[in-house]
């Protein structure tokens, strides 16, 4: 099976997060917009929305355990984008 790896960049820290892996784009997309909604006092997603940002990385696929990576991470969205307030 091939999974999208995908990452969530913080500019004001200047880094990337751990990278995850879904089936596709738009389960990536659902997935952090609904944590950056997710209305908590530790969330700092949602409370810093305009600092996070979701990349795209590549590809992973798990019949031979090998990657195909993008040249530079794709931008998808921003946090505050998908911000409900």
């Amino acid at each position: 099976m091939i999974l999208k790896v995908f990452a969530v960049r913080d500019a004001a820290a200047d880094v990337f997060g751990k990278p995850y892996f879904v089936p596709t784009q738009g389960v990536a997309i659902r997935g952090f917009t609904d944590e950056v909604n997710r209305k908590a006092e530790d969330n700092t997603l949602n409370k810093h929305a305009k600092d996070f940002s979701l990349y795209e990385l590549g590809e992973y696929d798990d019949s031979y355990g090998g990657f195909n990576m993008h040249d530079q991470p794709k931008l998808l969205i921003n946090a505050d984008s998908c911000l409900v307030e």
